[in-house]
C-alpha cells in the first residue's frame, strides 16, 4: 500500500479522539459467499414527471440520447455500454428506483435466477440482453444483467499535456477548451442511504460479489458507511461502485458520472451555468476515492456528479477502516454546502421514530451517527 493511500489525514481528523480511531476496523463485517460477482455498472434507474425537461438537463450534462419513447428516455455515454440512464415517465413522482450491473456469461445469470427463485427477463431498451429482477433489503431494484449488444465506443478527449515548473510538455502550443458539455463516459457509482447498513452490506456482497473498499465506522468502531467495489480479479475496479450509508430512511443520494479530465468537469460547469441549472458542489477532490467531482442538481433535485481522475483497486486490496464524519469528504475545493450539512428536521425526527420502531437501529446507533455526522467538516467552520 502506498504512503499516500495509508496516510488518511484531512482538517478535522483531529476531532477524534485517538480511541476511536483505533477502534475503527476492530468489527469488520462478515463477507459471505457471492452468489456471482458483477464486473460492471450496467444502468441506473428513475422515475421522472417530465421526460422532456429531463433530456434537457442530462443532455446538458453530457449524456446523448439513444432512445425516446413516451414511456421511457434512455441515454449513454461515450463508452461501449448501449445506456447507462433510464428516466421512466411517471404521472406523480419522481426519483430513484434501482440500478442494474452486469455479468459476464448466461450461466451466471442462471445461478442467480435459480438461487433467488426469481425468472429470467428481458432487458428494456437498445442492446436488450436478459435479466433477473432482484430488490435490495429496501426494496430498491437491482438487474442483475446479461447479453446487452455493445454500442460503438466514441471518441473521447484525454490526457491535455500540462506544463510543470520542471517539464513542459506544451510548447507553442494553448489550452482552448469550449464551453460545452462534460463528455461522459459512463456510469460510475451511486451513493444510498439505508436503514440496515449490515443488512443491505450482507445483502451487496452476497448477490453481486461487492468488496469493501473504506469503510467509515462509529465511535464504538460500528461500520456505518462503506466504499463497495466490483470483484474483478486482478483487473483494477472502481474505488467505488455503490456506496452504502446508515440512515432513517432509505434514499438515493447521489450517482456519479465519469468524464476524461479536471478541464472536462470545468467546461461543463461553465455549459451548465449558461444553460441555467443548478450547481450544488464543486469543483473539488475526494479523499476517498480521489476523484476531482462537480456535483449538480437535475429537475426535480436530485443530484448527479462529474468525476475524473478515481482511484482503482485490484481484488487483493485489503479493507481500510476509519472513523466517520463529514470532514472526510473532501480534500480541497469548496466547503461542503449547508444542504448537506446536517439539520434537525420534523421529517427526520419522525423517520427516526420509525426506524426505532423497525428493530432495525438502536437508540445508541443513532446517537453515534448523530454524533458522528455533527462533527464540523473543518475546523473553521
Amino acid at each position: 500500500m502506498s504512503d499516500t493511500y495509508r496516510n488518511f489525514t484531512y482538517p478535522g481528523l483531529e476531532l477524534h479522539t485517538a480511541e476511536v480511531r483505533e477502534l475503527a476496523g476492530t468489527k469488520p463485517p462478515h463477507r459471505p459467499e457471492p452468489i456471482v460477482k458483477a464486473n460492471d455498472i450496467a444502468y441506473i434507474l428513475f422515475n421522472k414527471t417530465d421526460l422532456a425537461l429531463q433530456k434537457r438537463f442530462l443532455v446538458d450534462f453530457g449524456l446523448q440520447v439513444v432512445e425516446e419513447t413516451i414511456e421511457a428516455l434512455y441515454l449513454r455515454g461515450t463508452g461501449p455500454l448501449p445506456y447507462c440512464y433510464v428516466a421512466h415517465k411517471h404521472t406523480e413522482t419522481n426519483g430513484f428506483i434501482g440500478a442494474g450491473y452486469s455479468v459476464a456469461s448466461e450461466e451466471e445469470l442462471k445461478k442467480v435466477s435459480a438461487i433467488t427463485g426469481r425468472p429470467i427477463g428481458p432487458v428494456d431498451g437498445p442492446g436488450r440482453g436478459h435479466r433477473v429482477r432482484l430488490h435490495d433489503p429496501d426494496g430498491f431494484i437491482v438487474d442483475i444483467v446479461w447479453g446487452r449488444e455493445l454500442a460503438a465506443v466514441q471518441p473521447l478527449k484525454t490526457d491535455l499535456a500540462v506544463n510543470t515548473p520542471r517539464h513542459k510538455a506544451r510548447v507553442n502550443a494553448g489550452i482552448r477548451t469550449a464551453t460545452a458539455p462534460s463528455p461522459v463516459e459512463r456510469l460510475g457509482h451511486y451513493v444510498l442511504s439505508v436503514t440496515s447498513f449490515d443488512e443491505s452490506l450482507q445483502w451487496y456482497m452476497r448477490h453481486i460479489g461487492v468488496i469493501p473498499t473504506d469503510v467509515q465506522c462509529l465511535a464504538d468502531g460500528t461500520p456505518a458507511l462503506a466504499f463497495n467495489r466490483l470483484d474483478t480479479g486482478t483487473i483494477p475496479a472502481d474505488h467505488h461502485t455503490v456506496v452504502l450509508l446508515q440512515n432513517v430512511a432509505a434514499n438515493y443520494m447521489h450517482s456519479a458520472y465519469e468524464t476524461a479530465d479536471m478541464d472536462s468537469i470545468g467546461q461543463g460547469q461553465q455549459h451548465l451555468k449558461l444553460k441555467g441549472w443548478n450547481h450544488f458542489w464543486g469543483i473539488g477532490r475526494h479523499i476517498l476515492g480521489s476523484q476531482v467531482f462537480d456535483y449538480w442538481l437535475d429537475p426535480t433535485g436530485d443530484e448527479l456528479e462529474h468525476y475524473a481522475d478515481g482511484d482503482v483497486f485490484d481484488a487483493d486490496f485489503e479493507t481500510r477502516y476509519f472513523p466517520l464524519d463529514m470532514g472526510s469528504l473532501w480534500a480541497w475545493g469548496d466547503d461542503l454546502p449547508k444542504a448537506m450539512r446536517p439539520a434537525f428536521s420534523v421529517k427526520q425526527a419522525w423517520a427516526a421514530i420509525k426506524a426505532l420502531k423497525s428493530g432495525k437501529v438502536d437508540r445508541k446507533t443513532l446517537g453515534m451517527l448523530k454524533q458522528a455526522m455533527g462533527l464540523p467538516a473543518r475546523p473553521w467552520f
